[in-house]
């Protein structure tokens, strides 16, 4: 069989490999952006989840179907969402980012340090990206359990939000939390890009194709649908300590200015 090619403006045939860097950042950037639409309901149940507990007005353990049909009920469509329109603003710079960490760290790679290089990448990748993706969710985050923590903080959309932290924390509060989000993505992108560069050579074999190149699409949504479930099992605890530290690092401290 061939091996993966397309066509360049002038027509010549252009390689997987010799692709230009760009491609994949954009690629990423708008799937991203559809993914995170389909997504955040469930990513918003998520953080309510995982903050129960900490307010005494939201003491209680509350399962997961409940907690849809309460967000539903109080505050309907618009409640899943809150938040979303600083994820919108940033996840297209984050993700161009990633990806574009992921493919010159690919390049940049030694080709024999095999799955230990695809774990470095993993963590180069992270690095980068995590300098947009921490004020992202900080207040991605505050904005979607803001409900259950009116104690701390109430704010009318991203722009006051953005404000109020730097009000009460100067410009290090949009970083708060930078080296616990990477302790959770650190490991979650080392298993999930080693998972999925392995995951990919064996079934490509498994189909008798020449390389993870010839891969169909269902076969390439289908090793990353698994490999970002075995990390995003392994990392969950750390996700939990990191999205505490990150929404309530202001419950002792009293309410912001509204």
């Amino acid at each position: 069989m061939k091996s993966a090619e397309c066509l360049d403006s002038s027509g010549e045939v252009l390689r997987a490999k010799d692709a230009p860097l760009w491609h994949g950042p954009a690629a990423g950037a708008v799937s991203s952006v559809a993914s995170r639409v389909l997504t955040y309901p469930a990513d918003t149940i998520k953080a309510q989840q995982q903050v129960q507990g900490v307010s005494a007005r939201h003491s209680h353990s509350q399962s997961t179907l409940a907690a849809f049909q309460q967000v539903a009920k109080s505050e309907g469509l618009f409640g899943f969402y809150r938040g979303f329109g600083v994820v919108l603003s940033g996840v297209v710079p984050a993700t161009a980012l990633y990806f574009g960490g992921y493919e010159s760290g690919k390049r940049l790679m030694p080709a024999d340090y095999r799955i230990l290089g695809d774990m470095l990448v993993g963590c180069y990748t992270q690095a980068i990206a995590g300098i947009i993706f921490t004020p992202v969710d900080i207040i991605k985050e505050r904005m979607q359990v803001q409900g259950m923590m009116q104690a701390a903080y109430s704010y009318r959309n991203a722009v006051h939000a953005v404000a109020s932290i730097v009000q009460q924390q100067g410009l290090p509060g949009l970083m708060k939390g930078y080296w616990a989000t990477n302790s959770v993505w650190f490991p979650w992108n080392m298993i999930y890009i080693a998972s999925y560069e392995k995951s990919k050579t064996m079934l490509a074999h498994n189909l008798q194709l020449e390389g993870p190149g010839q891969m169909p699409g269902w076969g390439i949504g289908a090793c990353s649908a698994g490999s970002a479930a075995l990390a995003a099992w392994c990392t969950h605890p750390a996700d939990v300590v990191k999205t505490r530290l990150q929404v309530c690092s202001l419950v002792l401290d009293g309410p912001t200015s509204k």
